[in-house]
């Protein structure tokens, strides 16, 4: 990690060095999103290029400052990792602007497993809501641009006249909403996952302000190119949009110190899944897929939470091991020890584990309705099929079943891929997305006199 945070540095200082010429007319912008959001990512991008005004936000813990390291030596453990992660070591407390109190109750109340998913839904509302105002007024007093991340952004831009950049984590919401409509029509035993994804939970209200907050924004950042398409599909130009693919972490994420060979044919194959289990994810058509292979040489973990129920895997036992709660270690063993990682996505925004699985040199089958398309060449570091057929899916799994050395020499291509999407590539590429965004255009300026 530490390496890596000294290659980090090194190239977002030849960004700012590349730009220091023009440092006195950087723009600045005010960030804004609740939780860890990409590790702090973006902020920490403008931070490093000179270009961060404030990151607004719930919950954040100092590192920088004094006081919290002398109290981190005396809380417990359990504790002190759960502050980390509100933490970005190299982000200065001084650029963070916090609204604690709709934080905490939001946090507390999605710890409370009794309490009405309507009431957790209103809380995190609410609290969105209150960092986007926030957000909002502190950019029009401080005259800057303004980056919000979706479900910010209506709030954030309604009281707003500067230039509005959002970062669509989604594909847009109408789009989102009529594939999960499909899904609850045809999968009526996943209502209880389907009918808690926000683009089909929220009131109609509430929805409809977050298919405008993608009307109102003048630029957009977006992780993948579905997510592109689906701005395009519903009336963004083009040229309003940036696609920047997120960063991994290449050293915590990485391949086995000695890396596995190919396996006899008469070993099971190892399949992996990564994330929350249900429909959403696709989980049924993998399932499906290992129903039309009909073969016990195939074992399946699923390293994730489950939430359409554990009946769904019944008919599987012995052929499926779920593991609802693993550690970081577990998880990069999982990657590590796997075959093929299997992502069927219907919707999503990216898929962070695609890139996880990729830097663990793991070989991945998915859907076009994830990242996978940005991230590797079709057959060279994995696969990627229609999303919703689960007979292409099990075509392609059992070509990994009896092709083990070619799926073998996947894997160093996969880590090389992966080398290509650091996060500190990220980083330089959000500042120069947030610059050229925020540069006046030519109507803009002012008439040559």
């Amino acid at each position: 990690m530490a390496n890596e945070l000294e290659h980090d540095l090194g190239e977002n200082q030849a960004f700012v060095s590349s730009t220091s010429k023009l440092r006195s007319v950087l723009p600045k912008a005010v960030v804004v999103h609740g939780g860890a959001r990409d590790s702090y990512q973006l902020a920490l991008a403008l931070s490093e290029a000179g270009m961060l005004e404030a990151l607004v936000t719930d919950l954040f813990w100092p590192a920088d400052v004094g006081w919290t390291r002398f109290l981190q030596k005396m809380i417990p453990r359990r504790l002190e990792t759960l502050l980390k992660q509100r933490s970005a070591p190299t982000l200065p407390f001084s650029e963070v602007r916090l609204c604690v109190l709709p934080g905490l109750r939001s946090v507390l109340f999605d710890r409370i497993p009794a309490l009405p998913f309507s009431v957790r839904r209103r809380s995190q509302r609410s609290a969105d809501a209150s960092l986007g105002r926030a957000a909002g007024r502190l950019a029009t007093r401080k005259g800057t641009g303004l980056v919000s991340y979706s479900y910010f952004g209506y709030d954030a831009f309604s009281n707003f006249a500067g230039r509005k950049v959002l970062f669509q984590v989604h594909p847009h919401p109408l789009t989102v909403r009529r594939i999960l409509r499909e899904e609850l029509a045809a999968h009526p035993d996943c209502a209880a996952s389907l009918s808690q994804e926000w683009e089909l939970a929220l009131p109609e209200e509430d929805f409809a302000h977050l298919v405008r907050e993608t009307e109102m924004a003048s630029h957009f950042i977006v992780a993948s190119s579905f997510t592109r398409d689906s701005l395009i599909a519903n009336g963004t130009r083009a040229d309003r949009i940036r696609v920047v693919p997120y960063g991994v972490d290449l050293e915590r994420f990485r391949p086995a110190s000695s890396t596995p060979k190919a396996r006899s044919p008469d070993t099971k194959l190892q399949l992996l899944f990564v994330g929350r289990i249900n429909q959403r994810k696709g989980v049924k058509y993998l399932l499906d897929a290992l129903r039309l292979l009909n073969t016990g040489r195939v074992h399946l973990t699923i390293c994730g939470r489950v939430v359409d129920g554990l009946e769904l895997f019944r008919p599987y036992a012995g052929q499926v091991e779920i593991r609802p709660s693993v550690s970081n270690e577990e998880l990069v063993a999982s990657y590590q020890a796997a075959d093929l990682f299997v992502f069927p996505s219907v919707a999503e925004g990216f898929g962070q584990v695609l890139l996880e699985a990729l830097a663990c040199g793991l070989p991945i089958l998915a859907t076009p309705h994830t990242a996978a398309p940005d991230l590797i060449d079709e057959g060279v570091q994995g696969f990627i099929v229609k999303p919703r057929r689960p007979d292409l899916l099990a075509a392609r799994i059992e070509w990994a079943l009896t092709h083990r050395a070619e799926l073998a020499a996947m894997r160093p291509l996969a880590r090389s891929r992966a080398e290509e999407f650091s996060w500190r590539r990220f980083r330089v590429d959000i500042a120069e997305a947030v610059d050229f965004f925020l540069q006046p255009e030519p109507s803009d300026r002012e008439a040559p006199r």
